[in-house]
């Protein structure tokens, strides 16, 4: 790109095309004619080409900020209709069979081997996004070779340069929802309705087009500047020591870092809390080598600058307000402190620790939000998602937050190495923030099945007790599905799923069923027969919770789509499945929901015909 001159052109009446000279500044780097001179035909078409090509790269910025706009407020809209009772007027039993039909065919992971660990959304997105990049890169682009007035002559070739720029302002132009999308504070999960946490996919989506196009850039102008001016190396050698290249080389090495620093097996290598804190740093310094690299265009850094210190402003502060004592009272003395907590680690027979953290706070939370956890004791730089297990007290100042963790690696790892001995509570201050995520119970459905697999049950518990609290006279199915590697783990929950049990018998109109599958173990297996914390036979103990409806599989999983198949013949009325566990349960899930939806039925009017699910992904 060149500064924009004061124009003044001659055209031939014939072609249109400047015939005599552009006075104004320069436009350097672009040749070395005199200043403010224009002089040939080849020469001042090539300049009218430039700058018409110039309006339409920043003209294309606005429309794909147009087009995301449209995306966000179309979502918006069909958000906000899916949560409106249904009708069977014609226009309501379409809107049902559409959505019948796009979640049995985009609700599945994988098409015919491609995408293997996204959506066939996803996947769709990932396509339409790649179409839309190409053309815009390649589509108006001005294809012709000019003559360059140096000496020797070189020469100037439209693709590289005009492509190179359309690619460059493009990832310009990406740079703001990038950084909108990695948000836990954002607009957009405020009007679509969609957490922030499961925008990830397209954080990372966007990310990989942003390191594509400049990279493509990179590479055109290099070969540009390079190969095709003259005289070499003399031209390349000066592009060097010029500002907006050394800014542009440093963009793009910082731009790598993160590219490369977000693959799962880098992540891996150097941990979570490493690409974390590193992501967020080299993020914004990148910003300000894009900034330095075309000043001209700072304004899309400046709207990514001012969303990560907005969403970092929003977290603080709400931070600051969970943990202030305004007065001294039973939630402590005046000023800022940590919530107390406790920590126990359980052990289960396969060596694998488990940790049940209960902390007091005063934060409230709808059944389904997560909160980002620091444990000072730790590390104060560090902060990790996790989901409460329980509902806070109505009336209560302070209420209690369950987690059930399971120790891997990194930080959870160390929580487990500060519990010493099992089954002992320790003390363990907390800082909290949040609560993060947005509703997840569709409040149109009659019928809810909850599955779950290990820790997943956090997610699933406090959802299953919020419905059981706001149930009302009309007649409602909830199920209850726990997938547990050995019956040793039912004493995480034991207190909590008797307390369900409790609160069903008492809700009207309710039908619960608990059911749990066992899969490490069978019957009256050495591990099922172990003592349990209070003592007590852990296989009869939790068969007489879930009403005889436990299963022993003996080293294989159940069938998620007889699961579900089993409990949609069994209902009448709309049906909403909630899920969280391993990657392996969310891709069982989704195909056997997708195979439960039927828009022919919904069509008709069967409200059968559709079963919607919400699969809380466990990455963050």
């Amino acid at each position: 790109m060149a500064e924009h001159p004061i124009v003044k052109r001659q055209h031939s009446h014939a072609t249109g095309i400047p015939t005599g000279y552009w006075e104004g500044p320069r436009p350097a780097p672009y040749g070395n004619f005199e200043q403010g001179i224009c002089e040939g035909v080849e020469n001042c078409n090539y300049w009218g080409h430039f700058y018409q090509q110039h309006n339409s790269h920043i003209l294309g910025m606005f429309i794909t900020w147009g087009l995301i706009a449209t995306v966000i407020l179309i979502t918006s809209i069909i958000n906000f209709s899916s949560r409106q009772p249904g009708t069977q007027s014609r226009s309501g039993r379409a809107k049902r069979a559409l959505g019948a039909f796009f979640r049995r065919h985009l609700l599945p992971q994988s098409l015919y081997g491609l995408f293997p660990h996204v959506t066939r959304l996803q996947g769709l997105m990932a396509l339409l996004l790649t179409l839309y990049c190409v053309l815009f890169s390649f589509i108006g682009i001005s294809y012709g070779t000019w003559v360059n007035p140096t000496e020797p002559p070189g020469r100037r070739i439209g693709f590289l340069e005009f492509s190179g720029d359309r690619t460059g302002c493009l990832a310009f132009a990406f740079v703001p929802l990038v950084f909108v999308l990695s948000s836990r504070d954002n607009i957009f999960s405020l009007v679509t309705g969609i957490s922030y946490q499961h925008f990830n996919f397209l954080h990372r989506l966007v990310g990989r087009f942003i390191f594509g196009m400049t990279w493509v850039h990179t590479l055109l102008w290099s070969v540009e500047l390079g190969i095709m001016y003259q005289p070499q190396p003399e031209k390349y050698v000066a592009t060097w020591k010029k500002r907006y290249w050394k800014w542009g080389v440093g963009a793009t090495a910082l731009l790598t870092f993160l590219f490369v620093h977000s693959l799962r097996s880098v992540q891996r290598w150097t941990g979570y809390e490493m690409f974390r804190k590193s992501h967020e740093v080299v993020a914004v310094l990148f910003l300000g080598a894009c900034w330095g690299h075309w000043p001209k265009l700072r304004e899309w850094m400046i709207a990514g600058i001012a969303i990560v210190f907005f969403d970092r402003a929003i977290r603080y502060t709400r931070m600051f307000f969970i943990h202030m004592n305004w007065t001294s009272s039973e939630t402590g003395t005046f000023g800022l402190h940590s919530f107390d907590g406790s920590i126990e680690r359980l052990q289960d027979s396969d060596t694998i620790d488990v940790l049940v953290l209960r902390v007091k706070s005063s934060a409230v939370w709808n059944p389904g939000q997560h909160f980002f956890l620091t444990f000072p004791t730790l590390s104060f730089f560090e902060s990790h998602p996790f989901t409460p297990s329980s509902l806070p007290t109505p009336g209560a100042a302070l209420h209690e937050q369950l987690y059930i963790i399971r120790a891997l690696n990194g930080q959870t790892k160390r929580l487990a190495q500060l519990c010493k001995d099992p089954n002992h509570h320790y003390p363990l201050p907390t800082i909290i923030s949040g609560a993060y995520g947005t509703p997840v119970i569709d409040p149109t459905a009659t019928h809810y099945q909850f599955v779950a697999g290990g820790t997943g049950v956090s997610f699933t518990l406090p959802l299953a007790e919020h419905i059981l609290a706001s149930a009302g006279p009309e007649k409602r199915q909830i199920e209850f599905v726990w997938i547990v590697r050995r019956a040793e783990n039912l004493v995480w929950i034991r207190a909590e799923l008797l307390e369900l049990e409790k609160k069903a018998v008492a809700a009207l109109g309710v039908e619960l069923v608990i059911r749990i599958f066992v899969t490490r173990e069978n019957a009256g297996g050495p591990a099922s027969s172990v003592e349990g914390n209070g003592g007590g036979d852990v296989e009869k103990e939790g068969a007489a919770i879930v009403g005889g409806n436990m299963s022993w599989l003996e080293n294989h999983h159940p069938s998620c789509r007889d699961i579900v198949e089993a409990f949609r013949d069994n209902c009448v009325g709309r049906i909403q499945v909630l899920g969280s566990g391993p990657s392996g349960l969310g891709r069982d899930l989704r195909e056997s929901v997708a195979r439960c939806n039927d828009g022919v039925r919904a069509w008709k009017g069967d409200v059968g015909g559709e079963v919607s699910l919400y699969w809380d992904s466990r990455e963050y």
